[in-house]
């Protein structure tokens, strides 16, 4: 399944920061959610653009995790 939709334009040329300023600008005030409802987003499509989604997700939540305690 694919479509001509893209949930940011030109997201193929954003930096990290790029995009997840795009994502805040688009979802709210923190950018591992934001960035989160953009990888759902794009999962109907499952195309390149959800893997970019995906894998920015996943690289935010490693930078937060911080252990178990």
């Amino acid at each position: 399944m694919s479509t001509d939709y893209t949930i940011v334009d030109g997201w193929e040329s954003l930096s990290d920061a790029e995009a997840i300023k795009a994502a805040i600008d688009r979802h709210g005030k923190d950018g591992t959610t934001s960035v989160a409802w953009c990888t759902l987003e794009a999962w109907f499509d499952r195309g390149p653009e959800y893997r970019f989604w995906m894998d920015l997700f996943l690289k935010r939540i490693k930078q937060e995790h911080v252990g178990w305690a």
